[in-house]
């Protein structure tokens, strides 16, 4: 049944939920439609700024290049071997633009052929050359034929942040030094606040530019930036991220001249901060018409269900016998008004059949205590002949013996409990039917020998032996017939008792058969045992050759008939011959178990000291390689050790383990445990497991053949477990299980030694 709700609330939450959906839906929409466009913004402020950053560097680079060109030239055009002439064209080059801080000529092998600029130095000096050949910035030259830049570094002479640039020269190099502060007035102009700004970074993540030049030549952690290491790959975009710990947006731009990177970042939380006040905004209007639209609800929905509240107790009233007077119900919907006035003339009709019931229930009311009367009279004879009955029925119930009374007519007029069971319901029967249900001697009569015929001729008590066939048991019983006289001594019936001598009789006979054939038997018995070990032999050799190939033959067509006929067999055929192949499948099975099994009794045991905790563990790891998807936890006891045959019982733990894998896997975390403990001051093994459980119940018929507790959710032949058992008792000990269904399973043994 539905739960019920009032009108008033429905009608509140409906309209509150009218109210409060488009405008939720609408700030949604304005929301995602006002991050959108402001996203968009930065990412085309901070574009615009890194595209005029790169083309103020590149104007700017072209600068020094082009300068460090001239230089080369004219020294080419002077074709001064001895270099005599460095030193005035370097001088006179920076005196006329004051770009390099200095100015050094390298040879081929990096030796310092002379310096110019702030940094004075002669052509030829005595003193020893500086060489440069381990220079990154000379070894880039030299490597690839053309310009190169350094990465940042720190001026010895001026403390400041500089980098170089070098050009090949004749067979050498000439580079020159410039204060980064160039190229960091370059970016300054884009600093509109503290905020937002543009910075260039080297490959190797140093700052060459920044508006902050206290910060030029640092190394920040720009290299763990995946988006500003992929600007160095040549990758362009914009992109979320953690600088100096706060979140940026920024845009990353490749300079291809001398692979640096730009990039213009806006810091996040300042350019969402109008759409964060925007936000705040909405939700505070969406409240305040959401509290409008429920305060005009309650008021417009209290004065539609004040009559309906006042209907229902009216409606309560007539429910409980009272007079309804009719009421003023103040509405000013038409609908309401109608139901008020229908439910008075209800109510008024229902007052006159009120009246006319009473009225009917006065004259009821006389004939019931008369009828009552006589009622009372008829129970009161009724319960003394019942308890004259139960008094009958418990006598007879209490009997041991089967009783029951005939009349004249040999017919069955009573009987109890266990006269029914032993000759079933007689009731109105001829005592002839009851005791021949067989087809081979069925009386339609009354038998010759019956004792209650004799019993009714005479008056005697007469005694018989009758057998009688229920199902597939005969069972003996002991008749006797007594006459049942009347208050004249007539006989008006006979009283007939059968007790169930079965036992009896069975016992004398079975005791004369076992004194007469005891040494025939023992006789007999040695003789089978050795056929039956013969006929073991023959059958599992049958078993191995002529069941497996049949069963080869079985599979093998069914399955050429499921691959290749496909096409032209239904469904059902198909599905036949699917059962087919898993019974082909499951029969080998079994064939290799009962081959298992009937080895075990005739292998001969090689008793040594085996290390149980190695088995375990080396069979726990098959397990787990078989099927690495299950998360199975397996807790083996480590230097555990028994006196008995390895190999079998290597048998035994691969069944045992095997078991526990099978019923754990339903079990999302399942967990073996293979432990020991000690029980009669005895070691005593076990094999635990969290798996399906079985009733404690069955556990007497668990390692019987073929006997299994669960159904085919689990696969299994019913074998497993007789080979664990038969290998403990080859090896002197038991082997048991307690377990709890549902909750798991211990299988516990003991070994001999």
């Amino acid at each position: 049944m539905k739960k019920q709700i009032s009108i008033r609330n429905a009608m509140i939450a409906s309209i509150a939920l009218l109210t409060l959906v488009p405008m939720l839906v609408a700030m949604a929409v304005s929301v995602a439609m006002f991050h959108r466009e402001t996203g968009e913004r930065i990412r085309l402020d901070n574009l615009k700024v890194a595209h005029t950053v790169s083309s103020a560097v590149e104007l700017f680079i072209a600068r020094p290049v082009v300068m460090l060109k001239q230089i080369r030239e004219e020294l080419n055009e002077h074709n001064d071997k001895e270099f005599k002439n460095l030193r005035s064209v370097a001088n006179r080059f920076h005196d006329a633009d004051p770009l390099f801080e200095s100015i050094l000529f390298m040879d081929g092998s990096g030796n310092l052929l002379g310096a110019a600029g702030s940094v004075d130095q002669p052509v030829r000096s005595k003193a020893p050359k500086q060489n440069f050949s381990g220079n990154y910035l000379f070894k880039s030259v030299k490597n690839s034929g053309r310009l190169a830049w350094s990465e940042p570094f720190v001026s010895l002479r001026t403390g400041e942040s500089v980098i170089s640039i070098g050009i090949p020269w004749e067979n050498g190099v000439i580079s020159g030094t410039m204060n980064l502060s160039y190229l960091s007035k370059l970016v300054e102009p884009t600093k509109t606040s503290q905020k937002a700004y543009a910075f260039i970074v080297s490959p190797a993540g140093r700052l060459i530019a920044h508006p902050d030049k206290a910060l030029i030549g640092e190394k920040e952690a720009f290299i763990s930036i995946p988006q500003i290491t992929a600007g160095f790959q040549g990758q362009s975009g914009t992109y979320s991220f953690k600088l100096s710990g706060r979140d940026v947006i920024g845009t990353v731009l490749p300079f291809p001249q001398n692979d640096w990177v730009i990039v213009s970042v806006h810091d996040k939380d300042n350019a969402y901060a109008h759409l964060y006040d925007m936000e705040r905004l909405l939700a505070l209007l969406t409240f305040s018409v959401l509290a409008g639209a429920l305060f005009f609800a309650f008021k417009r929905v209290n004065r539609l269900s004040a009559p309906i509240y006042a209907l229902t107790e009216m409606s309560k009233s007539l429910a409980a016998g009272e007079d309804v007077r009719e009421t003023v119900v103040s509405s000013g919907y038409i609908e309401i008004n109608d139901l008020h006035q229908s439910f008075m003339k209800m109510a008024d009709a229902v007052n006159i059949r009120e009246k006319a019931l009473q009225d009917r229930n006065k004259e009821l009311a006389s004939a019931e205590e008369e009828l009552r009367h006589q009622v009372e009279e008829y129970l009161k004879t009724f319960d003394e002949l019942e308890a004259e009955k139960v008094k009958l029925e418990s006598i007879l119930s209490s009997m041991g013996e089967g009783l029951s009374i005939q009349d004249r007519d040999y017919k069955v007029i009573l009987q109890n409990q266990a006269h029914m069971n032993l000759v079933g319901d007689c009731v109105g029967k001829h005592c002839f039917d009851a005791y021949n249900h067989d087809a081979y001697n069925h009386n339609t009569a009354i038998c010759d020998d019956c004792p209650m015929k004799r019993s009714f001729e005479d008056g005697g008590t007469y005694q018989m032996l009758r057998n009688r066939v229920i199902g597939d048991n005969q069972l003996h019983l002991e008749i006797t017939a007594c006459p049942l006289r009347n208050a004249s001594g007539e006989i008006v019936g006979g009283i007939e008792v059968v007790r169930d001598v079965t036992e009896r009789v069975n016992a004398d006979n079975e005791i004369r058969r076992l004194n007469q054939d005891l040494e025939k038997r023992v006789i007999e018995r040695t003789s089978e045992l050795e056929a039956a070990n013969r006929e073991l032999e023959s059958f599992s050799y049958s078993v191995s050759h002529d069941l497996r190939a049949p069963l080869r033959h079985i599979s093998s067509y069914s399955s050429i008939l499921e691959s290749e006929y496909s096409e032209r067999l239904d469904d059902e055929v198909k599905q036949y011959l699917s059962r087919i192949i898993a019974g082909c499948c499951k029969m080998g099975l079994l064939i290799d178990d009962l081959l298992d099994l009937s080895q075990l009794s005739r292998r001969e045991l090689k008793s040594g000291r085996v290390n149980l905790s190695r088995i375990v563990n080396n069979i726990a790891a098959s397990l787990i390689e078989r099927d690495p998807e299950r998360k199975v936890r397996f807790k083996v006891e480590e230097g555990l050790e028994a006196n008995g045959d390895e190999r079998l019982l290597e048998v035994m733990f691969t069944n045992l383990l095997g078991n526990s894998w099978k019923y754990s896997s339903k079990v999302e975390e399942a967990e073996i445990e293979f432990g020991s403990t000690l029980i009669a001051s005895r070691p005593v093994y076990f094999v635990k497991d969290n798996g399906a459980g079985f009733d404690k119940s069955y556990a007497e018929n668990l390692f019987a053949p073929f006997h299994r507790l669960h159904g085919p959710e689990f696969e299994g032949t019913g074998i497993g477990l007789a080979i664990v058992q038969r290998i403990i008792n080859r090896h002197g000990g038991k082997v048991w299980a307690d377990a709890v269904e549902g909750v798991g399973a211990t299988f516990y043994f003991t070994l001999k030694g």
